[in-house]
Formats: C-alpha cells, structure tokens, sequence
C-alpha cells in the first residue's frame, strides 16, 4: 500500500484566484481535501473528481467538526495510504492551528508538508486600498488575535508594546471586541482619532468596508451590522482608504453569477466576468471518454455528414487520421446542429452550415456524428458515437456549497438546452427551481432562451439582442 500523506495549505483569504501555484498543485493531486468555512468553494473545482470532500467549517460560535476530530481523521486519511489536503483559509500558520495538527500528525509517524498562503491580515487591506507598510505612515506591522479562549473571550495583550511600538496593527475576527482593543489601544498611548478601517469579507463579492477612528469604530461598525469573518486594521494607513479604494469599485462588485453550461466548449465568458469584478462559476462541469468506435468503412457512401456535437469533431479527425482515410473521400455535403459545431468544421478547412435540424432529420442516407447524449433521439438513424459526457460530481458539490452559502445572486442561461439544465441540476441538489430562482437576476441569450426560460415558469430579467459578452457586461451593469 502506498505511504500517505498530509499537506497543510493555505486557501488565501477568499478570492480563489490568491491560492499559489505549490497550494494548487496539492489540490490537483488530492485524495481527500478536507476545507473550512472560509475557503472559497470555487477552489473545490481544481481537485480531481475522484477526490474525497470532507467539510470541516466552523463558525464563532458552533462547531462542525471538532479540531480533535479534525486531526484523527488526517490521521486515519494518511494511515489509508491518501494524499491528504488541509485547506484553511488564509495562511495556515497565522491562527490556522497548524501547529496543533502537526504535532498530531508526528506523534502518529504521518508525513506532512506545510504550504504557505496569502494571509488576510496583508490581502484584506489591500483589497480596500491600503498597504500595511508606507513611507509615509507605517515601519512596522503586526498581526494580532482579535479573540482568545479566554472565558470573556478578550485577547490577552501587551497593549502598550503596540500602542506605542507598532505602527499598523490587524486584529483578526475582532468584531466582538472592537471596544476592548479601542480601549485598551488609547489607554495605553495610540491617539483615539488612529485611523482605523474594518473590512468584512475581504478579498470576495462580500467585501465591506467600513472606516473609522479608534473612538468610532465600534459604533460605526455597529450601524453598518459588521459580523466575522473581518479583519481591523489600526493606524495611519488606513486613512489611504478614501483614495486608493479600488476592489469594490469594479463595475460587476458583488455580483455572483452562475453560467449554466451545457458543455466545456472553451469560452472567455468567466474571464471576462471576473475581470470586471464578479465572482463566477461555470456549471456543471464535463469529462468526456473517447469510445471505441471506428469509421464505417462505407463513409464515402453517405449522403451527409451531420456533427450533433461540437466535441465530436476532433474525435472524428483523429479516427479519420487512424483509419488513413483522405478526407476527400468525405461526402461533400457536412454540417453542424450548433453554431459551435460549425465554428469548430472550420478550424479543419470546412465551411459548414447550420441547417434546420427537423430537415435533416427527414432526410435518408444521413450520418449522425456525436456524444451519447447528443445522439439520445437518433435511436432510428445511422450514428457514429465519438465519446461519451459524464457531469462531473466536484462541481455538483461546489454548487451545493454556494446554494448553502446563499452566495449566488445572478443566473446566465446561454441556450435553451441551458434552461434544463439549471433545473435539473437544481432538482439533483433537491432544491424547486421556479422557488430559487425566483429571487434570482436571470439572464438569457436570445429570445428562443428566453422563451424556454418562461415556459418552466422562470421570471426573466434580461433578455440578450446580441448573443455577445460585451452585451452580457452591458446588461448586467444595467441590473
């Protein structure tokens, strides 16, 4: 049995985009992955399918899993001969208990690796325009607990070594005691007009920013509802705020929009969402297996050739390529079922049509060419199967987390085949679609979407003239 092992890596704090390269690369390679509340769940989408997700979150005041619980079962995971991920939001060894799971893993002779991450203490700042060092304000940095298992919870602190020693201080998950460390920071020397800025959910959609002084942080923080996870940053630079705010002023900000998709056909239409600040994810998500199939040795005797999937085209090359078939010995007429399809026949040198599906359909002598699932209908017609669609089950469990999360707020449906999708996806996570969507910003491209849309009884927002992204921007930033 091959020897397992543990790897401790931080997720970065929020924005999935903020894990490394080296944190990445584990997730890719993991067995199992074990994550806490504050890890982005897109992140769960760079693990293999195959992979084990055990949900380990905690909140302030409850308990998923307990940190004993927590280290067993890296434990008993590594003892299984798995590759294990712990992925903690931020950077594991700034209060990420990494030093607690380590002296678990060897004290039971399990192999372990720690990965650094992005810390919120340095990435939440930045996030609302403010660096934790400047030649102008700060020298020096320190990042402090805002919390302790202390009965009253309240850090126990040298309070006046960093009032009077440290230029920029963040308290992490200081929400409940932003009066104590307001206090105990102007006892002991720091000016009660400090700036000071609390910034909630940083680095996501969720990101808040709130700005004060050392005298009216709590009660600014109070008005505006502040809850954790934030992080508190005091001191000079936090007056920077006001000028070089830039994450929150991104024209798509708090938009989280799921693109339904029907297929992996690659498209920018993520990145350029991202781009313009909003948080997206693409699902459901698809592998595709080649089948075994080969050419008919007939094929010059078709009439048609009719490619029902776009993905079945370089398929269908490379078996041509096996066979040392010449491609003139094709039938002259081929085409596409979708325009993607049609784009695809022309990175091959052929300039295909997108005829009426319901005449081909009609016609004899027609050689289908697709997926399973594309030639489901043909049951009665020649076909030729290139490969087989499986929906991936990592992104099923990603969407999950975000419905749980309540995290989603705008639906894009690129085709009508994309509106039975989202149900049926929806229906999978057992949850009625007409009722979550309901509250939902719904996009659709084109009037034939959106008519699909209003028949399953789902409320259209915005209806695309131009099935185009610049247009998808424009009509979301209208929203």
């Amino acid at each position: 049995m091959k020897t397992g092992k543990v790897y401790l890596v931080g997720a970065g704090p929020g924005d999935a985009g903020l894990i490394t390269v080296k944190g990445r690369q584990c997730l890719e390679n993991a067995d199992v992955v074990l994550y806490d509340r504050l890890v982005n769940p897109l992140l769960l989408e760079v693990a293999n399918d195959t992979a084990e997700f055990i949900y380990g979150g905690k909140l302030p005041d409850r308990h998923h899993l307990r940190q004993e619980s927590i280290q067993q079962l890296l434990i008993d995971k590594a003892n299984e001969g798995l590759q294990v991920v712990r992925l903690k939001g931020g950077d594991p060894g700034m209060f990420g208990r990494v030093g607690e799971e380590a002296e678990a893993l060897v004290q039971a002779g399990i192999t372990y690796e720690m990965v650094p991450g992005i810390t919120a203490g340095m990435a939440a700042p930045l996030y609302a325009g403010v660096p934790v060092t400047h030649r102008d304000f700060s020298g020096s940095f320190a990042a402090v607990t805002g919390h302790t298992k202390a009965e009253n919870g309240q850090p126990a602190l040298d309070w006046k070594a960093l009032a009077q020693g440290i230029d920029t201080i963040a308290f992490y998950m200081g929400v409940k005691n932003l009066q104590t460390i307001a206090e105990n920071l102007t006892q002991n020397g720091k000016s009660p007009r400090t700036p000071v800025i609390t910034v909630e959910w940083g680095t996501t959609g969720r990101q808040r920013t709130v700005e004060g002084t050392l005298s009216t942080i709590k009660e600014k923080a109070d008005e505006a509802n502040v809850k954790n996870p934030a992080l508190t940053l005091v001191g000079g630079v936090s007056s920077l705020h006001q000028n070089l705010d830039w994450f929150e002023k991104k024209p798509l900000f708090g938009r989280y929009v799921w693109v339904v998709k029907t297929s992996n056909a690659a498209g920018s239409i993520a990145k350029e969402l991202r781009e313009n600040g909003a948080e997206v994810l693409e699902a459901p998500t698809f592998s595709y297996d080649k089948t075994t199939a080969s050419l008919p040795d007939d094929i010059h005797q078709f009439s048609r050739l009719y490619f029902t999937s776009d993905e079945s085209i370089p398929h269908f090359f490379e078996m041509l390529k096996h066979k040392k078939l010449d491609i003139r010995q094709l039938p002259i007429d081929i085409c596409g079922k979708t325009k993607r399809a049609v784009d695809k026949l022309a990175d091959y040198g052929i300039v295909a049509e997108k005829p009426n599906f319901e005449n081909i359909h009609q016609r004899d002598n027609c050689l289908y060419i697709g997926s399973d699932e594309s030639l489901a209908e043909m049951t009665e017609s020649t076909c030729l199967m290139t490969h087989t669609v499986t929906r991936l089950s990592k992104t099923r469990k990603t969407l999950n987390r975000l419905i749980q999360d309540e995290l989603i707020n705008t639906v894009v449906l690129p085709s009508s085949k994309a509106v039975h999708t989202v149900i049926e996806e929806l229906d999978n996570a057992g949850i009625s679609a007409v009722e979550w969507l309901n509250n939902k910003s719904i996009v659709c491209y084109g009037p034939h979407t959106r008519k699909a849309a209003t028949a399953e009884g789902l409320t259209v927002e915005s209806t695309l003239s131009i099935p185009d992204n610049k247009e998808l921007i424009h009509r979301l930033l209208e929203l």
